[in-house]
């Protein structure tokens, strides 16, 4: 896949229908550390994470980052499609990019072997009143990295969430600390709002997710502007 068809479809639906204001979203997380997948990036400094989307019909195009405050670690700045198949299914491709502060980047290197990008192709389930579990299945198709698939099971409950999550085909290294599979993301995820004002209430999360494949484990808080 190539990176420049998604930017195609990302900028013409932008351009467009940038007239239809009320399609966009956008917003900003504040977390105490980045974890993903059961993996720290950018070390234990805070992390700023801004995103928009358009959404139109069954279409939503975004970019998301992650900026660590912290040092050059962590820094990432992320482009994808998604599409709902129907009320249940939707399957999205994200165009992961990682660059170097202060280092050498190269935005349009799609050479495998150099390219700081990995392209990932997900099919998600949101689970239904008689089966209130949600799927993700998650495989690196292309880019620095391919051949590794995610999968996770969560269960949400009011604010409160339990998931797990591993890997199977890793044979580069891009979750493992060895090649193969292994569990590598559970825990539990807790949500509110807190009323600052009489019309606005602030979002906030944590979490605490244990990687058992690393031996890791770490305990997570954030809020969302």
């Amino acid at each position: 896949m190539k990176k420049t068809i998604l930017l195609a479809l990302l900028f013409c639906t932008f351009g467009v229908n940038a007239q239809e204001s009320s399609n966009f979203s956008f917003g900003t997380d504040i977390q105490s550390r980045y974890v993903w997948r059961g993996l720290q990036f950018g070390g234990s400094s805070p992390s700023i994470q801004p995103g928009i989307e358009y959404s139109k019909g069954k279409i939503s195009v975004g970019a998301w980052g992650a900026y660590s405050v912290g040092g050059n670690a962590g820094q990432e700045m992320d482009l994808y499609l998604s599409f709902a198949l129907n009320d249940n299914f939707s399957l999205t491709v994200t165009d992961y990019y990682f660059p170097v502060e202060g280092g050498v980047n190269d935005y349009l290197d799609l050479n495998g072997e150099t390219t700081g990008h990995v392209y990932e192709a997900t099919l998600s389930f949101g689970g239904t009143d008689a089966f209130p579990v949600s799927l993700t299945a998650a495989s690196n198709i292309a880019g620095a990295s391919s051949g590794s698939t995610y999968l996770e099971a969560s269960y949400s409950a009011n604010d409160f969430t339990v998931f797990a999550g591993g890997v199977i085909g890793d044979d580069d290294d891009y979750y493992l600390s060895e090649d193969g599979q292994g569990l590598i993301n559970v825990g539990i995820s807790l949500a509110k709002e807190i009323q600052l004002s009489s019309t606005y209430n602030l979002p906030v999360n944590t979490s605490l997710v244990i990687n058992p494949d690393a031996g890791n484990v770490f305990l997570t808080f954030g809020f969302t502007l």
